[in-house]
């Protein structure tokens, strides 16, 4: 319903126009009324009025003046000017105002009728044409929000290829501060439901929804970045300014709202200050690290890991530095050395501190595996199932485990028949949908994973179907839709956003595609 604000100095002609038309069934609703133009902007100070329908002969403060008012204050206000035959210089002063119409008293039925019929109409579609705005400029953030996820996925799985494009990304997703001051990542996630209480288990959504919300208004500009990693479904990971009182505000705060609406004791764990772009897998990587294991010491009951001083700790920092360029290099007998003879150290350390490399030595192996291409198969992937470490008491059992997890490593760098070739198809599949919008490319990613550029080309289109640049058209050109489709972006935007050099270019490839273009498909669905 439209409100409505009836101004003249007459009530009987006031009572009138109420009783002329049947307002309700043209949207609207008489809201108000004042005896001049004083009163008028009186009642507008607190009142909520789109249409306003004025006298212009008034004392105190006529119509000219009223509509000048409105103009200059209220100019989202649709102005109806009532006035007599002979009065011009009124007529002319509705014209300036920009009133919505001028009517000749006395007025009948059918000419107010008609006159607020077609404002009703023009406000509908006024406020038809904002909906459609907001909700186009909401998807457009929502789409530039999954664009930064997307980003910060790609710099902390350290994909090859991409890393000259930081700093232009860096500038787009609003994170120069983020990329160039010491930052802490802090894993957020609820503990596992009980077997007994299953509702409990479909907090995941609102848990999400909590966290995403208090991280873009903790006050600092952008917001503090959110994000999830596949690995970790259950977890949220936060990119937080480095300094310690930041941290532990926005640790607190997660944990209070959590606790406040889904009556849930949420487990908050920050990870090592690291620095620059080039530093963040490692901590990210430590946020990993520092949750596990405090979920483990408080399901455990163990006594909490020492602190990032202890010598053994610091020792066996410098050791899994050598363990991961045992993997690098293909040293098996070495790496198994190493791991049995620190585990042994660990263990008769405290066993908290046994449990914390075994996730450490995971982590290593991961890192090593991506690096390589090679996707660690399902059953491998502990942290779906962080028991399985967390039940390895001995050292022999956590040997057994871990030179199990690491042996495809081993024979990829062998080259023996028991690499799993689908494995480097997966991962290139996986960072082109991070990394669309980047300049990829083949010869790049085949020498990263050491693969021959020919064999490495014919095995993803043997197992896709598609060649690694038709594959990679395939998704920008479907991203570009979803651009075309909710957002009005520019051609030019939409050409940066999904990793095409200029809008020309662009254009070309989605008409060679679709068969019309850009301009035209988003002209089409406009017109369906």
């Amino acid at each position: 319903m439209y409100n409505v604000l009836l101004v003249d100095d007459e009530r009987e002609i006031r009572q009138g126009l109420r009783l002329k038309i049947d307002w309700q069934q043209l949207g609207l609703q008489i809201a108000g009324e004042a005896g001049n133009g004083q009163e008028a902007l009186e009642w507008l100070q607190t009142g909520d009025c789109d249409i306003i329908i004025t006298d212009m002969r008034m004392p105190i403060m006529d119509g000219v003046e009223l509509l000048e008012s409105c103009s200059r204050q209220y100019p989202d206000i649709r102005l109806i000017v009532l006035t007599g035959y002979d009065d011009f210089q009124y007529a002319h002063a509705a014209i300036k105002n920009r009133a919505s119409d001028l009517l000749l008293k006395p007025v009948t039925r059918s000419e107010l009728a008609g006159a607020l019929g077609r404002v009703a109409s023009e406000l509908d579609r006024e406020r038809s044409a904002q909906a459609e705005r907001k909700l186009a400029e909401w998807k457009l953030s929502r789409y530039l929000e999954e664009m930064k996820e997307q980003f910060i996925q790609s710099v902390i799985r350290a994909y090859p290829g991409s890393s000259h494009l930081w700093p232009e990304r860096v500038r787009l997703f609003g994170l120069n501060e983020l990329a160039e001051q010491p930052v802490r990542f802090v894993a957020i996630g609820l503990p596992p439901a009980p077997e007994e209480a299953p509702e409990e288990s479909g907090l995941r959504l609102p848990f999400e929804l909590l966290c995403r919300e208090l991280a873009g208004t903790t006050g600092s500009a952008p917001g503090i970045p959110v994000f999830r990693e596949a690995k970790h479904p259950d977890l949220l990971f936060a990119i937080v300014p480095g300094d310690t009182a930041a941290v532990q505000s926005f640790s607190s705060q997660v944990a209070d709202i959590v606790r406040s609406y889904l009556k849930q004791k949420a487990l908050v764990m920050a990870g090592e200050p690291v620095q620059g772009l080039e530093a963040w897998r490692e901590g990210y990587l430590s946020s990993v690290l520092a949750w596990y294991m405090s979920r483990y010491t408080q399901q455990a009951g163990a006594e909490p890991t020492r602190g990032p001083a202890d010598p053994a700790q610091l020792a066996a920092q410098d050791k899994l530095k050598l363990l991961q360029r045992h993997l690098a290099d293909g040293r098996k007998a070495a790496f198994e050395k190493l791991v049995e003879e620190e585990l042994a150290a660990a263990l008769a350390f405290s066993h908290p501190q046994f449990i914390k490399l075994i996730f450490q030595c995971c982590l290593a192996i991961e890192a090593a595996a991506d690096a390589m291409g090679l996707a660690l198969r399902e059953k491998d992937e502990i942290w779906l199932d962080p028991e399985r470490v967390w039940g390895l008491g001995t050292v022999s059992k956590a040997c057994g485990f871990l030179y199990g997890l690491a042996e495809p490593l081993f024979s990829l760098k062998k080259g023996d028949s028991t690499r799993e070739e689908p494995s480097i198809v997966e991962a290139m599949k996986e960072m082109i949908e991070l990394n669309y919008m980047n300049d990829l490319n083949l010869s790049q990613i085949a020498e990263q994973y050491h693969y021959n550029l020919s064999y490495l080309s014919d095995l993803f289109k043997t197992k896709t179907g598609k060649s690694f640049l038709q594959y990679l058209t395939d998704v920008r050109m479907n991203k570009a839709v979803q651009l075309l489709d909710e957002t009005p972006l520019s051609l030019s935007d939409i050409a940066e956003l999904t990793g095409f050099s200029n809008a020309s270019y662009f254009s070309t490839k989605f008409k060679k595609v679709f068969g019309i273009s850009p301009s035209e498909y988003r002209q089409k669905d406009k017109n369906i």
